[in-house]
């Protein structure tokens, strides 16, 4: 049990003697069912409990809450990081009616809307300027997150030096982070359930003195606790599947504004960039199918007979050396 389960238990604990006994069936079912209760609303706690609704709301008040409102808040700050993926699709099974995909989509609109509402644009700034001024930064990721790490990191690489993403912990990453200068910067990304091969490179950076950006959901959460820098984003989901729409809105909002910081300097690494592609032909062209003026499918046919050709001439290749 973490320290903010046994202080939701100890406040239960605390106010049972002088419950009623419509109040003292309500405690029993909470301590009995803790992670039940995130996802009841307080109507289905009350006709669990065989009790009023406004029972309900009076219980939480004795708990120190303001209403129900402000208890379940608290509740899944204190649940985030303990339900397993079985916990949540449950929950999702109930939830059957409807189109999925529209409920999907409403969930992630209302997702945006709560970023809206969380995070302002000087808080953006500050944050866009701390990665800016940093001499190096690495960006660490883990499990779901990874997906976050990896596409935050990709476009910071495209507009300045020094990015290090991290998806598995290497050691590798880990000498470079001990051996980096004070100015460097730990982009941390964690969601529940926050993976411990988080907070150990968190851990990590305290003890080299290299400042932290933690990017999670709620206070409670142990990247928040260890953060030099902070944001925190509301994670609300209907299912075990994380709902990360509005994260990725973010990290590209952010990777804007770092931009905006140095246009120039950002603008001539993007160049840079680009010029390294067009060498490495990374990405398929018009040319690549045939579009430029004059040409037609033909251009394609040809193409195509000689990957045949080039296949076939290597399987011939291999019968020669099996053969000798």
């Amino acid at each position: 049990m973490n320290a903010a389960q046994k202080d939701f238990f100890d406040k239960i604990h605390r106010a049972y003697p002088n419950l009623s006994p419509k109040k003292k069936r309500v405690a029993d079912f909470m301590i009995k069912d803790y992670k039940k209760v995130f996802f009841m609303t307080a109507r289905e706690i009350a006709l669990e409990c065989r009790v009023s609704e406004p029972t309900i709301n009076r219980f939480v008040m004795d708990l120190g809450f303001a209403g129900y409102a402000e208890f379940t808040h608290h509740m899944k700050g204190l649940l985030h990081g303990v339900l397993t993926s079985v916990d949540r699709q449950l929950k999702a099974n109930e939830r059957t009616d409807g189109s999925l995909i529209d409920l999907y989509c409403q969930n992630a609109i209302m997702n945006i809307e709560n970023l809206r509402r969380m995070i302002s644009a000087s808080e953006l700034e500050q944050i866009a300027r701390v990665i800016h001024r940093a001499e190096k930064v690495f960006v660490v990721g883990y499990r779901a997150s990874a997906t976050l790490a990896n596409y935050f990191g990709y476009l910071l690489k495209k507009i300045r030096d020094d990015v290090f993403v991290d998806t598995t912990l290497s050691w590798d990453l880990k000498d470079t982070l001990i051996r980096s200068p004070k100015s460097s910067i730990l982009f941390a990304i964690a969601f529940p359930r926050y993976p411990k091969r988080t907070i150990e490179f968190l851990e990590l950076a305290k003890l080299n003195n290299i400042k932290i950006i933690g990017l999670s959901d709620t206070s409670s959460s142990p990247i928040i606790g260890l953060a030099d820098h902070y944001v925190m984003i509301d994670v609300e989901g209907i299912s075990f599947i994380d709902p990360f729409a509005h994260i990725i809105v973010y990290l590209s909002a952010l990777i804007h504004k770092i931009i905006l910081l140095d246009k120039p300097k950002a603008m001539e690494y993007l160049a840079k960039f680009e010029d390294g592609l067009k060498g490495s032909l990374e990405f398929v062209t018009p040319e690549w199918f045939g579009a430029e003026a004059g040409q037609d499918e033909s251009h394609l046919h040809s193409w195509f007979e000689r990957g045949i050709d080039n296949a076939l001439g290597e399987l011939k290749g291999r019968k020669v050396r099996a053969k000798v």
